[in-house]
């Protein structure tokens, strides 16, 4: 009894490699981050990016996850658009059902689907037509924690391409050390140092390269975050 319950554990874990699956915890996840404060420590240090957009800006959030930074950009900046995808369906799931608590603003969302390292076409989730990204349609891109995934290279070409100039890039990711190489082993990530992203900022053209780190008062975000931001030349 003993080997088959051992061979039926050993079936049950993912391939070595496998990307983890935040599906399989959405709900628990959106709502751990709101109880122990990371959503507003996240949403207290977006108030302080020199955003300097333009009226009713777009935005494009990938890799969103459950929302957080696409949901404070709509609440923040009046007459705005933000387009939100993910590759996760259940964490879209969550997300939609964030979205309709936010009465009118509700309508100048577009949640989707679709895949950071081809984000040049997305899925609605509510009517399940194809979006088509044109190059240059938006007035700033945000990544959350969502690069350490794909390949970086790549990946960051193709946002870049979604940018008008003088659009704001930002991204919001993991901060390399001992509690963001513990997560990386659970969910099976690669945490990019901020030399990597910023060099690979420099050669797609981007200029006002800064390195933003979240302080004691954004607790417990500035424990396994550090942002990047750059404008397209």
């Amino acid at each position: 009894m003993r080997r088959v319950r051992a061979r039926r554990a050993h079936r049950a874990r993912p391939p070595r490699g496998q990307p983890f699956t935040y599906g399989r915890i959405a709900g628990l996840y959106d709502t751990s981050l709101r109880l122990f404060g990371f959503t507003r420590a996240v949403q207290q240090f977006l108030e302080r990016v020199d955003w300097c957009l333009p009226p009713r800006p777009r935005a494009l959030d990938a890799g969103a996850g459950t929302g957080l930074n696409g949901l404070w950009f709509l609440r923040h900046f009046p007459g705005s658009e933000v387009v939100a995808f993910d590759i996760d369906r259940q964490m879209l799931a969550v997300l939609a059902r964030r979205a309709r608590r936010l009465g009118d603003l509700r309508h100048r969302l577009t949640v989707a689907h679709g895949d950071l390292r081809a984000p040049e076409v997305l899925t609605r989730i509510d009517t399940g037509q194809a979006i088509v990204l044109a190059p240059r349609s938006f007035d700033a891109v945000m990544v959350g924690a969502a690069l350490e995934h794909v390949p970086l290279d790549a990946v960051l070409e193709r946002l870049a391409r979604r940018l008008r100039p003088g659009g704001l890039f930002l991204n919001l990711g993991m901060r390399p050390g001992p509690s963001s190489a513990m997560l990386g082993r659970l969910y099976r990530f690669r945490p990019y140092t901020t030399g990597e992203v910023r060099r690979r900022l420099e050669r797609l053209g981007f200029v006002d390269i800064h390195t933003l780190r979240l302080t004691p008062t954004e607790f417990p975000a500035n424990l396994t975050r550090i942002a990047v931001t750059a404008r397209k030349a």
